[in-house]
């Protein structure tokens, strides 16, 4: 088999990332999908006797996976053929900012954000990856507010990299799962008993009580009653996590997003002022400070509910983020109640994303993806 790929780590099983089955690079299960229906359609490599072509075609297949219990699903060759991969998932209710967060990770990326650390990322499946850009990553660099996630009852993971360090690949697959969604029991969340890493978004405007933050709340439409009630998602997926022994052993990062609308209040003023520029692989002991403020911050306000991940995995840190630099302009109001134009809500002033990279570093550096400087940092000490 000469398709320019490793043959050793080609024959070693993969777990599907959606059902959970143990998958075999399989040259008999292989599909190409059809340019005309924009479906699937079996596809033998042995048909393409031209080798630079076979290669493209490869690199652009899908292998089905066998699990017949559940819909049909497809995984990108890539994906299989790379070593273990590494899955992220991110958590937080509808309106958390968990997309934002996403698209403006890989729009970070896609800008080089990762190359002073001699990180190398390309997609792993072409077509997957610019439909992400362009329905995600390429509207909110346009300035414009992303619709919610869609619950589902089948969890697919949304974008996924190979990502070279050290002149290692490994492919990088993103969750980013509909709040609704999270919560269901069953089939639907069964995903998260094989997720590698989770990264857990707290919504500032929800978790927070601060009387600074009511025009924001009006502004994002988020009820006021709603402040300092937990999200539900986060203790459906930490019920279902594993545990075999007291603690999680998912690494974890929890995120306090939307900074941008406590910009003036310490330590967030600190955090944001240094912008989270990447110079080389992150401190251990400033990925520390970071998360010691965070766990203080959330606590002296009394939210204490979203540090639950905090408490019960062994390996967590904690993070001040924007994914978009501020709010969005309100919409038009008449009679007191907000007026639907058709249009998405747009960020006036364009986005500045925070932060965004760093939770990112911490997850692919607990997972072993970096070289560490040091031992990662022992949080449950804070």
């Amino acid at each position: 088999m000469d398709y320019g790929m490793p043959d050793e780590q080609s024959r070693q099983p993969v777990r599907c990332p959606s059902c959970l089955e143990e998958l075999y690079f399989d040259e008999r299960r292989l599909y190409l999908t059809d340019p005309q229906t924009d479906k699937p359609q079996l596809w033998d490599p042995a048909t393409e006797p031209n080798a630079v072509r076979r290669q493209d075609q490869m690199n652009r297949a899908f292998l089905k996976c066998p699990n017949e219990s559940t819909q049909a699903h497809f995984l990108p060759v890539p994906y299989l053929v790379f070593g273990p991969p590494l899955t992220i998932a991110f958590v937080g209710q509808s309106g958390t900012g968990k997309t934002h967060l996403l698209a403006a990770m890989m729009a970070e990326i896609g800008r080089g954000g990762l190359d002073s650390l001699g990180i190398r990322c390309r997609s792993v499946n072409t077509s997957q990856h610019h439909a992400f850009l362009a329905r995600a990553v390429n509207e909110l660099e346009a300035g414009r507010v992303l619709p919610a996630t869609s619950a589902t009852d089948f969890v697919e993971f949304t974008d996924a990299l190979l990502v070279t360090v050290n002149g290692r690949t490994r492919p990088v697959a993103f969750f980013d799962i509909a709040g609704e969604s999270l919560q269901l029991p069953g089939k639907v969340t069964e995903f998260l008993l094989g997720v590698d890493a989770l990264i857990f978004v707290v919504d500032a405007l929800r978790a927070l009580r601060l009387k600074q933050l009511i025009p924001a709340r009006e502004t994002a439409g988020v009820p006021q009653r709603q402040a300092g009630i937990a999200d539900p998602t986060f203790s459906a997926v930490l019920d279902r996590l594993p545990r075999p022994r007291d603690l999680c052993e998912v690494p974890t990062a929890i995120v306090l997003n939307k900074c941008d609308v406590l910009r003036f209040e310490p330590p967030i003023d600190h955090w944001l002022r240094e912008d989270g520029r990447i110079e080389g692989t992150p401190d251990p002991a400033q990925t520390y400070r970071e998360s010691q403020d965070v766990y203080a911050f959330l606590t002296h306000h009394q939210a204490t509910p979203w540090l639950r991940p905090f408490m019960e995995c062994r390996r967590c840190t904690l993070h001040f983020v924007s994914a978009t630099g501020m709010s969005p302009a309100a919409p038009p109001v008449a009679n007191g109640h907000p007026v639907a134009t058709g249009t998405p809500t747009a960020f006036a002033g364009g986005i500045r994303p925070r932060r965004v990279l760093g939770p990112l570093l911490s997850v692919f550096q607990m997972c072993g993806l970096l070289d560490s400087p040091g031992p990662t940092p022992r949080l449950r000490e804070v």
